[in-house]
């Protein structure tokens, strides 16, 4: 498995498009959220996801900005493979 850190933004973002992409990249599991070591999630910033898939970076990638473009027009997407990450400061995922 690969694991990739994915951003995505757009010029002039409407109110609920953040929301709407976050929902539809859920159901190809990929999280707006990161587990730490210890078990606890974590909400990465608005725009930003985390995936672990067998596919190549640039099928991530491609695949993104197709469904990206779906829900608004003209967005930008980067993704990067990672080995290691660290990260301070982020809001804690509250259970239910």
């Amino acid at each position: 498995m690969v694991n990739y850190i994915i951003r995505v933004s757009y010029a002039a973002a409407h109110g609920d498009t953040h929301e709407r992409l976050r929902a539809e990249l859920a159901k190809y599991n990929i999280a707006g959220a990161i587990k730490a070591d210890d078990g606890q999630g974590y909400y990465l910033p608005e725009g930003e996801f985390c995936y672990s898939g067998n596919e190549t970076i640039n099928e991530v990638r491609d695949a993104v900005y197709r469904l990206a473009g779906t829900i608004q027009e003209g967005p930008a997407v980067l993704v990067m493979e990672i080995t290691t990450l660290s990260w301070a400061g982020f809001r804690l995922v509250e259970n239910a």
